[in-house]
């Protein structure tokens, strides 16, 4: 992505050795290098040194960039500087400088990572987005979010925080937006910037070279202080009724809003974020889309996709079905009763239970903000606050003073107390946040809380699903996409991971059954769902729950008309073209007079064309899919002939849709390659933007020796010939880990691979950890994934099995605990 010259043009070292021509990446964490000739920049912190971690990005194949106080101990690839960060940031102003799309910069005291969610799924709509990823928006996450940035991308949106003066300085010499988003000026970082009106002053700061306009509140302390040539004034506080002004009211029971822009046009929008605080992030978000030519009806669309899925926030449901919302991550006023109304959402008639800790680096507002706070405890519904330090201690109090029972508040002065409490109070059913700053280690609480159910767990990041859509998108340079979420999304709970697609601005979604479409219905998912696998006797679903049906025959046709005319609705129906894989279909001489029958019936509409690739992942083998592609135009020819023009061609699975642009039409179907997998060799070659979204992890159970012609697991398969020591895992074949993992399989932990002994089990495997040091019960094991340096990849499994990789996600047991990072 980066040529060598480029980057030590714009780093300017004082020494450099065994550099390669160009760089792949750059990260500033070992476990986060995914090819070699990533860049490795090795940054020191008050806590940390990143040339602690050269050896390890080395031997990963990594480049290094270090400070010039550094001497190399063995030969490797690096670029020494004056300083890393500063080389960092450098880079990032210089790669910015590369683009000509708009960009806009996102501050504020709170609500900048849920603008930008917003905003970026209402852009997506229309263009090819690129985010911040996650909260990425201190001086290294702009620098990294910056160096994201790809040709094809068509619109930026980087977040920015800041806590001290003259930061903001650094953050917009590398950001440089054409527009800008101010959402507030309040309280966080109170410590630091000490006033509001400093506040503003620092924040302001980014906008300084604006070529577009500003959506900012309308405060005295903005006002006194911006000097943008544009400015979209938005009123701060919700109103009873709308105004002059752009401004919002917020509906609580149907949780919508009513936007007024900057036109003078209004409308009503879900808001599924919880809380009056949301609907004025919606108007924000719906300003500057507005600003940059986004139709109310793209906006509507993009606010209706949007899921409240804050930032460092994670969701569990343990095997007792207790839900755990960890938001642990650090705490201010706002962000706080975001969480709580979160907690209200989820909770709605369980009980909910609060969990909430100091709220620290508020300065001299922190005694009043506390109670504040704990006034407002009542009104979220809570029915047990818990609290943990000595400043929210006067959260307990104040809720109590507001109406909360005084036995239903408890305070602890310790994480081991807490836990201790909530060992024997926690039931079935209920529903806990945990809240508070991270100093606190309140998410040791609730890690706690899922390691003693959950040993074996998926993990599915789902800023890498959404950053692999958006090089998909780039790809496909404006065909529309269908995401295929079928067999639970790939093994990965089709609800959660739609919800996240959906977000980025994707068309359709596809299921196998109609039963796989329910629970998206269920959810809110309202965008068009095709069944790929119509049965007669599942019409009636297809009908009630307005699904598209994939059709190749006359007996369905009738079961669909039937169910359709009784319930007095029209279904849309595409049809499948058989041109080679063999499988279900009508032939391509028979398309005509089959779309003719489906004319004949007024209660189906014929929407859509399709057909499936035989073997598009293989270039050897593109001699057949050209065949197929050609048997394909036949069939359109055939329907164009009779004025027949299907809405929905499409032909383009993951593989086609990375290497065959011929096969896009107006529409491509993507499954794996939404999660970072590839069908084949030939498919990674042109997907190397894309990246793993999945780790697949269990624990290390039990640790023993085993002596000298000592058997291992069932049929006595492995015999010890020295002694060995031995560690248990909690993953076997009815969690996914297959048995042909047996004698021979490798897992990573403690960063290196141990390899598999005796015969996989049921519930747990054994793996022969001699060569690794110290490894103790409670070891994290990864299965597939990224552990360190090291890695274990998904196709790695597949060969061992001689099978795909799709088979190997898709038989990850349900009881295994799907884990959803933002």
């Amino acid at each position: 992505m980066f040529s060598t010259s480029w980057v030590l043009q714009y780093t300017e070292p004082d020494c450099e050795a065994n550099l390669p021509e160009s760089l792949h990446e750059v990260v500033v964490d070992t476990r986060k290098i995914s090819a070699p000739h990533s860049l490795f920049v090795a940054l020191k912190g008050p806590k940390f040194d990143g040339h602690d971690f050269v050896d390890r990005a080395l031997e990963a194949g990594a480049v290094c960039l270090v400070n010039k106080t550094w001497e190399p101990e063995r030969k490797g690839p690096f670029i020494r500087v004056e300083d890393t960060l500063d080389a960092l940031q450098s880079l990032a102003a210089a790669w910015r400088a590369r683009f000509g799309i708009p960009v806009i910069g996102i501050t504020g005291s709170n609500g900048k990572t849920i603008v930008k969610e917003m905003l970026s799924s209402i852009l997506a709509r229309r263009f090819t987005v690129w985010r911040s990823p996650g909260s990425f928006n201190s001086q290294v996450g702009v620098a990294l979010s910056v160096l994201g940035l790809r040709e094809g991308h068509q619109v930026a949106i980087i977040e920015a925080g800041i806590s001290e003066n003259g930061e903001m300085d650094r953050l917009e010499a590398m950001i440089r937006p054409t527009h800008g988003v101010l959402t507030s000026i309040g309280t966080a970082h109170a410590a630091g910037l000490k006033t509001k009106e400093n506040t503003a002053i620092e924040k302001l700061k980014l906008f300084k070279r604006l070529s577009g306009a500003l959506v900012a509140p309308e405060t005295p302390e903005v006002q006194a202080h911006n000097t943008s040539p544009r400015t979209l004034w938005f009123s701060p506080e919700i109103a009873s009724e709308l105004g002059a002004k752009p401004s919002c009211t917020y509906q609580p029971i149907s949780a919508r809003a009513r936007l007024k822009l900057q036109d003078g046009s209004e409308f009503e929008v879900p808001i599924n974020a919880a809380g009056a605080h949301n609907a004025m992030n919606a108007l924000v978000a719906a300003m500057m889309a507005s600003e940059l030519g986004l139709t109310k009806d793209e906006i509507i669309g993009g606010l209706s996709a949007f899921g409240y899925a804050p930032m460092r926030l994670e969701i569990h449901t343990t095997s007792n079905w207790v839900t755990l919302i960890n938001d642990a991550y650090s705490s201010d006023p706002v962000s706080a009763r975001s969480a709580l109304s979160t907690l209200s959402f989820y909770g709605a008639n369980a009980r909910k239970i609060a969990i909430l800790g100091d709220m620290l680096d508020l300065g001299a507002l922190s005694e009043d903000a506390h109670r504040e706070l704990g006034r407002d405890i009542p009104g979220f519904g809570v029915d047990l606050l818990l609290t943990l330090g000595p400043l929210a201690k006067s959260i307990g109090s104040s809720a109590v003073q507001a109406g909360m029972p005084a036995p239903n508040v408890r305070s602890f002065d310790s994480i081991e107390r807490l836990s201790e409490f909530l060992d024997g109070e926690l039931e079935s059913g209920d529903v806990v946040l945990f809240k508070g700053s991270q100093a606190l280690e309140l998410d040791r609480v609730a890690s706690g809380l899922l390691e003693s159910v959950a040993p074996t767990r998926l993990y599915v990041d789902l800023e890498a699903i959404r950053q692999n859509v958006q090089a998909i998108k780039t790809r496909i340079q404006g065909t529309r996409l269908m995401a295929v979420v079928k067999s639970f999304a790939y093994g990965n709970d089709a609800t959660r991971v739609s919800q996240t697609l959906v977000r980025e601005g994707i068309d359709a979604l596809a299921v196998a059954y109609a039963d796989e479409a329910i629970p998206l219905r269920n959810r809110g998912l309202n965008l068009p769902i095709l069944v790929t696998n119509t049965l007669g006797g599942e019409a009636d679903k297809i009908v009630k729950y307005d699904l598209m049906a994939l059709v190749g025959s006359v007996p369905v046709l009738d079961d669909l008309e039937r169910h359709a005319s009784y319930r007095g609705k029209a279904v849309e129906v595409h049809v499948e073209v058989d041109t080679g894989m063999g499988r279900l279909g009508v032939k391509s001489k028979d398309v005509l007079e089959f779309a003719k029958e489906i004319l004949k019936r007024p209660s189906l509409r014929l929407v859509g064309l399709m057909t499936h690739f035989a073997s598009a992942d293989m270039a050897q083998d593109d001699a057949y899919t050209t065949k197929q592609l050609a048997l394909f135009d036949e069939a359109i020819v055939a329907l164009r002939s009779a004025g027949i023009e299907p809405e929905w061609v499409h032909a383009a699975n993951t593989a086609a849709a990375w290497r065959v642009p011929a096969a896009r039409y107006n529409l491509v179907r993507v499954g794996l390659g939404l999660y970072g997998y590839h069908p084949s060799a030939d498919v990674e070659e042109w997907a190397k933007d894309t990246s793993p979204a999945l780790k697949f992890a269990t624990q290390v159970i039990h640790v023993k020796d085993v002596e000298p012609g000592e058997s291992i697991s069932y049929g006595r398969t492995y015999i010890a010939e020295s002694k060995r020591r031995i560690a248990t895992i909690a993953a076997g074949y009815n969690d996914g880990f297959s048995r042909f993992m047996s004698n021979g399989g490798e897992v990573l932990i403690r960063g290196k691979r141990a390899q598999v002994v005796g015969n996989v089990c049921m519930d747990v495997s054994m793996v022969d950890v001699t060569e690794i040091s110290g490894v103790e019960v409670g070891d994290e094991v990864v299965i597939f994934g990224t552990q360190d340096s090291a890695e274990i990849s998904v196709d790695e499994i597949a060969h061992r099995g001689s099978t795909i990789n799709y088979e190997v996600l898709c038989k990850i047991s349900p009881r295994v605990r799907r884990i959803f990072i933002e």
